[in-house]
């Protein structure tokens, strides 16, 4: 009785609504089609001297100019670019400032907290016509891999509508990255306000590949791609740009890596008067002790790898920095082990991230350690963040295998 109940009036019902939905999306594409306009977009030439060959952004919403001097460091294969989040900051031993000033090593930072694998990954696509051999180091933290990866507020941040029209119209970029970016879009896809022209295209670019799987949005995109009388590509704004590159004159440096590293740590744990935990006292007062006085001490969950989509985000991120050759590095940012307990929880995760990039052969100092012995108070100046210390640490490393010294 139950199946022909099913078989005779369930069925029917949901035949009806299936073919009344279609029904309206050939209605509502007719309609969109016939009120089409062709509009011709002009093209847009950015233009300007390079003017950024030290310090930071912190993101790059803020104009045109701050696209064109990320351009141009990317361009300017006698310039690093730096690549990282919160650990970014205006002090002086930052590597942006410290080289720059000390060497006239000329170099830019882009990044601040949540600026993360994706968000690289499509500024450097964007920079693809410029990015073939460009130097660049990418500041990695083990706390991107306890997100569910970038962000939308940080999309919008970095991944700058010129920058997806630029991408959308280069057809030297793999699809696989360009179907990426469409799949965390739709995944986001309610976080927006609304989507630009180009976002659409990703995601439907991602939507096709999912044909297979019986949705509405294949329904939809399967509509307009066959009954729809519109049959034009969607047209992008073509996006150029042309920074007059700059250049600094190189000093002679004075001073010893070594030696000002350990007048920094020295001088860091000098200041320490209210822990045993190697942060400075006013980050322990304020972010780790509760209304008790005691301390909050934090235990680490154990990072998903195979289903993390930062993880799967760095890992294109790395085969796109492979295939275009880039003269790439890596720093591995620590945990504080003295404030997380359990930081060899982490350690299955940077094993994956280093057989990642040994496997491209591309150089990265891990400064991970997950014992109070291996770690060198003074590397973070709180947590999670480079002290002093561990900037010179950095600003050694890079000096090595970017200029060949041994200062």
């Amino acid at each position: 009785m139950l199946k022909k109940v099913g078989l005779f009036h369930i069925l029917p019902f949901v035949l009806a609504c299936f073919i009344f939905y279609v029904t309206y999306l050939l209605f509502i594409s007719k309609l969109i089609d016939n009120n089409i306009q062709v509009i011709k977009i002009e093209p847009k030439l950015i233009i300007g001297e390079q003017t950024k060959l030290s310090g930071r952004y912190g993101r790059l919403i803020d104009g045109d100019s701050l696209e064109l001097n990320f351009v141009a460091s990317i361009k300017n294969k006698k310039q690093l670019t730096l690549l990282g989040s919160s650990e970014f900051s205006e002090k002086p031993v930052v590597s942006y400032n410290y080289m720059p000033n000390e060497f006239g090593y000329q170099m830019m930072g882009l990044g601040h907290a949540h600026h993360q694998s994706l968000s690289i990954l499509i500024e450097l696509l964007a920079t693809h016509q410029e990015n073939k051999a460009s130097k660049v180091v990418f500041f990695i933290s083990p706390g991107w891999f306890d997100t569910h990866g970038t962000n939308s507020e940080a999309f919008v941040e970095f991944a700058r509508p010129n920058f997806l029209n630029r991408i959308a119209n280069n057809h030297n970029i793999k699809l696989k990255y360009k179907i990426h970016i469409g799949k965390y879009i739709n995944l986001r896809y309610n976080e927006f306000d609304g989507l630009s022209n180009s976002m659409n295209y990703f995601r439907n670019l991602y939507l096709n590949t999912q044909k297979n799987k019986v949705s509405l949005n294949s329904v939809e995109l399967f509509i307009k791609e066959h009954f729809s009388g519109s049959k034009s590509k969607p047209i992008f704004q073509k996006i150029d740009y042309e920074p007059e590159l700059s250049y600094l004159q190189h000093k002679t440096y004075q001073q010893n890596f070594d030696t000002v590293a350990k007048a920094l740590q020295n001088e860091f744990l000098s200041k320490i008067t209210n822990n045993k935990i190697y942060v400075n006292d006013d980050y322990y007062s304020q972010y780790l002790v509760d209304d008790n006085g005691e301390e909050r001490f934090v235990v680490l969950d154990e990072p998903e790898i195979t289903n993390n989509l930062e993880y799967q985000d760095f890992k294109l991120l790395v085969d796109y920095i492979s295939e275009r050759k880039m003269e790439a590095s890596f720093i591995i940012i620590p945990y504080n082990p003295y404030y997380y307990r359990n930081t060899e929880i982490y350690l299955p995760l940077i094993d994956s991230l280093t057989t990642l990039l040994d496997n491209k052969n591309l150089p990265y100092k891990n400064m991970y350690v997950s014992d109070t012995l291996q770690y060198e108070p003074g590397i973070l100046k709180d947590v999670m963040h480079f002290g002093n210390y561990g900037w010179m640490k950095v600003n050694k490393y890079i000096d090595s295998l970017y200029y060949g010294n041994n200062h």
